[in-house]
C-alpha cells in the first residue's frame, strides 16, 4: 500500500466520523476544529488527483505529492498540538475563538460581547466517551499519519 492511499483512507475516515459526531450526535466544532479538518481535505483531494494523473506511475508525482502531504501533516500536527493547549489552558487565545468579558463593566458593552461571542468555545474540550477530546484524538491521528509518511518517505524510500 502506498502512502498516498494510507493517507487517502485515513482522512476520508476522519472527515465522515467528524460528520457523524457533528450532525448525528450534535458535537458542535468550535472555529478551530473546522480549521483542523482542512489537512484531512487537501490530502483527500491530493490522493484524487493522484489516482487521476498518475496513471503511468510516475516517480516524480508521486514525490510531489508524497513531500506536499507531509508539509500538510506538518501543519496539521502543529496547529491541532496548538488547539490542545487551548484546550488544556497551557495557550492562552486571544481571538474570536473565546469570550472576554473582564472589561465589561457597561451593560451595553457587555451585551455587545455576548452577542459577538462565538457559540462553541475553543477553549472548551468536547470529550469522546469522556476520555480525551476531538482535538486530542486528531492530534494522536495526525501524529500517527506523520509519523507514517516520514517512515515510507525518508526509510522506506517512496519518493
Amino acid at each position: 500500500m502506498s502512502l498516498i492511499n494510507i493517507n487517502l483512507a485515513v482522512s476520508t475516515v476522519v472527515i465522515i466520523i467528524v460528520f457523524i459526531l457533528q450532525y448525528i450526535f450534535r458535537m458542535a466544532p468550535c472555529e478551530m476544529c473546522l480549521i483542523e479538518r482542512y489537512p484531512y481535505y487537501l490530502l483527500i483531494i491530493i490522493g484524487v488527483i493522484s489516482y487521476i494523473f498518475n496513471q503511468g506511475n510516475k516517480p516524480s508525482f508521486k514525490n510531489i505529492s508524497n513531500y506536499i502531504s507531509l508539509l500538510i501533516l506538518l501543519f496539521g500536527f502543529f496547529y491541532t498540538l496548538r488547539h490542545v493547549g487551548v484546550e488544556r489552558g497551557l495557550i492562552n487565545l486571544n481571538s474570536g475563538c473565546n469570550i472576554n468579558l473582564s472589561n465589561s463593566s457597561d451593560k451595553s458593552l457587555l451585551l455587545e460581547s455576548l452577542t459577538q461571542a462565538p457559540l462553541i468555545r475553543c477553549d472548551e474540550p468536547s470529550y469522546l466517551l469522556n476520555l480525551l477530546s476531538v482535538a486530542e484524538a486528531n492530534l494522536i491521528i495526525t501524529t500517527l499519519l506523520l509519523v507514517i509518511s516520514m517512515y515510507f518517505i525518508f526509510f522506506k524510500n517512496e519518493r
